[in-house]
């Protein structure tokens, strides 16, 4: 019996293998846009399959079967049709259906989908592509803006007019503008074809080696797979369109949301379950809605689409993921992703961006060389024109239609005029203007600050059509406020750029802030909040620098950095320190040092020469070290310094995010106050939140040689109401500190404050970010926050109205 059930599935094979194939598209009827993951199943269940993110569809039919072809679909009415209609047609029509889900109560038995909904669960691990040894693939890639059909009364005014002879008004020939142009082409469209490399769990590189686009000829528009979307269906939180939602593929996920066993189909020799799911009502989760098919093989995501649960969004997202087995492992190979901008448009219809990724030629657990692997994780320098034609060409699914024709005619021409609009996005893009053999730096064009005021400056680089090797160049500013000039330059030799391995020497006749003397040098790592309290910062020293430095990436999350330097400071204050019983108010200073740095991962893209970071992600880690040496002529300073940053990130489900940062910092020996630390205070930031800073110390109240800070923030989520104008999210603050003060007596100033806080400071706060929701542009929400803070502890101020300190909060959410 054991042998008979053993060469069953074989016997079946056998008798498929000599039918025939039959093949088709399946359409909504509506709007004659392609259906994915249709059911497509023989009457007598022995076999089945599904459509593709395209609609499209074949399946072996055994040679004598004479019974119905059914086709189904959670959101459209059930069909049949003969073996004998696919010899004649190729499409196949569905009808939307009116279904709703309603609640369901089950007696005495659970609902069936949970149990298929937690077997999947268990076997995450199983099928997620992050936990391959590695795999390697090329994506053809659409991308295409649209507006969707017009609604059945304009269509029916618009047929009506085409056919009319009589005279038309403005209105009237405005329709039938609309009606024309948006049959014969689309508003934008490009291709990519791009080869991706990936080594479990850190490294990974995309190489574009085919680009089109409508109107542009810059690869900044090139479009890869993960753009809209993540690579896989199997983490806890799926991010679109910057908002975490909660995967309805989770554990425990069944406690809130609804899930509703609609189909059971078949895919080759396995039985498929097809599941509706939405939130529950009532809870306030950032959830998604649709259909899972999940496969008996493994219990494994054979096919999903997801959309913002959101009724309220201003902005909709829809996603769909196709799966099938690659080498035994079930792997992505379709993803598509449309977003809907509900307010944009006309005649009944709206704008959509469209956007499908084709992965072909997959290879899993192949030996990848770990050389191959650096800082860049997608490459988007343009291939020759002759290989970008020829992969085009291969990895297209099909050939360009006449609509897709006549929009890059049409948009090359129409766009030859706005031609400044492509160099200003990729301008923007690489903080960088081109000129020949040389390149502008827009870092250097603009700052504020209050010690300088309102600071205009310029920089000007070798680019790399000069060398890739060598950079050569330097910039000037002048401050408003102290009419001064600050100017410096850098030669930097680019050892192997991949690495991020390099060796510089740079010049700087500068200022820079007391107290954070680290992050005046570590630019690329400080807080992104930081630049809100720069805006009032005003205490700095005068100085300038020689500095020779040295960086690599020692492994795909390490990076390492040496120097060596020589610093004349002069303080913008009153300040004089004593040093071996001599009293110094400029100091002359030579250290050498090294930086080690750790990320979550940090993603980098190369575009026109140029490496431009996409992102971080937690955790963030930084050691610092520095001593100083008696070298070049320096002043006999010893002194050694450590500093330390971290910032880490915990999100929870369903809902729920902490952030926690811990800064430190140790100067062993006599160092001027510039080299000190003030504290992280941020009270002076114009009632404006600043993360991972006092909201309710002054920035220059403190002054020590040793300190240690915690911030923490924990995010609850949306709570009370999620109405259109307001979404509250509750936050709690707590931040504690302490900083002592060695060898006090050594400084002295009358400007500056020398007060440590040995007795610890501490601050604690809530509010609610998004109290009040704005629209903006029509697609997005501007949300505005409140938050309120107490100081307490040995630093408060004796009036308890004193200690209580009123921040606002903005977010930006779609």
């Amino acid at each position: 019996m054991r042998k008979f059930l053993f060469v069953l599935p074989l016997l079946l094979g056998f008798c498929c293998a000599n039918g025939q194939i039959i093949s088709g598209k399946i359409v909504d009827s509506l709007k004659n846009e392609a259906i994915a993951f249709a059911n497509i199943a023989l009457a007598d269940g022995i076999r089945g399959t599904t459509s593709d993110i395209e609609g499209n569809f074949s399946l072996r039919v055994p040679e004598n079967y004479n019974g119905m072809i059914l086709i189904s679909h959670v959101s459209y009415q059930r069909v049949s049709r003969p073996v004998s209609y696919f010899k004649k047609s190729k499409t196949i029509l569905l009808k939307p259906s009116e279904t709703v889900l309603s609640e369901l109560t089950f007696f005495a038995e659970e609902n069936p989908a949970f149990r298929i909904i937690r077997n999947a669960v268990k076997s995450k691990s199983l099928h997620n592509p992050d936990n391959l040894q590695s795999y390697q693939y090329y994506s053809y890639n659409k991308f295409i803006v649209r507006p969707t059909e017009m609604n059945e009364k304009y269509k029916r005014k618009s047929d009506s007019l085409r056919n009319s002879s009589s005279t038309k008004t403005k209105t009237q020939k405005d329709l039938l503008e609309w009606d024309s142009l948006t049959s014969r082409m689309y508003f934008f469209m490009t291709e990519s074809v791009t080869e991706k490399k990936v080594i479990n769990p850190d490294r990974q590189k995309e190489i574009l080696i085919g680009f089109k686009a409508s109107g542009f000829k810059s690869p900044l528009f090139a479009n890869v797979a993960t753009d809209y979307q993540p690579f896989s269906f199997y983490s806890d939180n799926i991010s679109l369109l910057g908002k975490d939602f909660l995967n309805p593929i989770s554990k425990n996920s069944e406690d809130r949301y609804d899930f509703y066993l609609t189909d059971t189909t078949f895919f080759e020799n396995d039985t498929v379950y097809v599941i509706q799911y939405e939130p529950r009502k009532g809870k306030l989760i950032t959830g998604l809605k649709g259909m899972v098919s999940i496969s008996t093989n493994g219990y494994a995501i054979k096919n999903i689409i997801a959309s913002s649960s959101d009724s309220l969004a201003l902005t909709g997202i829809r996603i769909q993921q196709n799966y099938e087995r690659i080498n035994g492992k079930w792997f992505p190979v379709q993803l598509n992703t449309d977003i809907d901008f509900f307010n944009f448009g006309g005649y009944g219809s709206h704008i959509v961006a469209q956007h499908r990724s084709f992965l072909k030629d997959i290879q899993i657990n192949l030996p990848l060389n770990k050389s191959e692997f650096g800082d860049i994780k997608v490459d988007l320098s343009p291939p020759s024109a002759e290989i970008n034609l020829a992969n085009l060409e291969k990895y297209r699914t099909e050939p360009l239609d006449t609509k897709e024709s006549k929009t890059y005619v049409t948009m090359d021409s129409v766009m030859k005029k706005f031609s400044w609009f492509e160099k200003g996005m990729e301008a923007l893009a690489t903080n960088s203007i081109p000129i020949g053999q040389f390149e502008l730096d827009l870092t250097r064009l603009m700052h504020i600050n209050g010690y300088e005021g309102f600071r205009l400056g310029a920089g000007i680089y070798t680019s790399n059509r000069f060398s890739k090797w060598i950079r050569v160049g330097g910039y000037a500013a002048y401050g408003f406020k102290d009419e001064q000039w600050k100017y410096g330059g850098e030669l930097r030799f680019n050892i192997n750029p991949n690495k991020d391995f390099s060796v510089s020497l740079q010049y700087a006749r500068d200022i820079y802030e007391t107290g954070y003397s680290n992050a005046n040098i570590q630019r690329d790592f400080t807080n992104p909040y930081e630049g809100l309290r720069r805006l009032v910062s005003s205490q700095y020293d005068r100085i300038e620098a020689f500095r020779g430095e040295i960086t690599h990436r020692l492994l795909p999350r390490i990076h390492a950095s040496g120097f060596i330097s020589k610093n004349d400071i002069r303080p913008a204050y009153n300040y004089s320190l004593q040093l071996n019983g001599e009293a110094l108010s400029v100091f002359s200073i030579a250290e050498v040092g090294a930086t080690i740095r750790y990320a979550g991962s940090e993603n980098f893209m190369q575009l026109a020469g140029k490496k431009v970071l996409l992102g971080r992600e937690w955790p963030m880690v930084s050691v610092s070290y520095a001593r100083s040496v008696n070298l070049f002529e320096a002043q006999n300073f010893r002194y050694q310094r450590f500093d330390f940053s971290s910032r880490f990130q915990f999100k929870y489900r369903p809902k729920g995010k902490t952030h926690l940062s811990v800064h430190a910092g140790f100067v062993d020996g006599i160092a001027p106050y510039g080299k000190l630390y003030n504290g992280r205070g941020a009270k002076e930031a114009e009632n404006i939140f600043v993360d991972e800073f006092f909201q309710t110390m002054g920035l220059y109240e403190f002054a020590t040689s040793q300190y240690g800070s915690v911030f923490f923030n924990h995010n609850f989520g949306n709570v009370l109401l999620n109405s259109r104008y307001s979404k509250p999210e509750w936050i709690v603050y707590h931040s504690a500190g302490i900083g002592m003060l060695a060898n006090a007596s050594a400084h002295a100033s009358t400007s500056v404050s020398l007060q440590p806080f040995n007795n610890g400071f501490f601050e604690t706060g809530t509010g609610f970010n998004n109290l009040l929701r704005f629209k903006y542009a029509n697609i997005a929400y501007l949300g505005l926050g409140a938050a309120v803070f107490y100081r307490h502890g040995a630093y408060q101020f004796e009036k308890a109205s004193e200690n209580l300190f009123f921040r606002a909060t903005f977010s930006f959410s779609f």
